[in-house]
């Protein structure tokens, strides 16, 4: 596992947008579950739905939250197919 600098590991959290209402996320320790995490609700989500896939480390602040690192990769579902950007 890959940590940062304050020695916490680097995680990556995963957001897709399906809706005005919502939609589905998590974080994980491995680049490669998020891209799949984001595929899978993306295929049975309407078009236009997005994702997105960042780099992050747990907070040092006591709090559960995380510092983002960066934007690994945007998603697009447009009804027939996901497109990837930046990953």
């Amino acid at each position: 596992m890959t940590r940062g600098s304050n020695g916490l590991p680097v995680l990556y959290s995963w957001d897709v947008k399906v809706s005005a209402r919502g939609g589905a996320g998590g974080v994980t320790d491995d680049p490669k579950v998020a891209v799949r995490r984001v595929d899978a609700v993306l295929v049975d989500a309407p078009p236009g739905a997005c994702g997105v896939v960042r780099k992050v480390l747990p907070s040092t602040s006591g709090r559960i939250v995380y510092v983002d690192l960066g934007e690994v990769g945007r998603a697009w579902w447009d009804g027939r197919r996901i497109v990837w950007t930046a990953r």
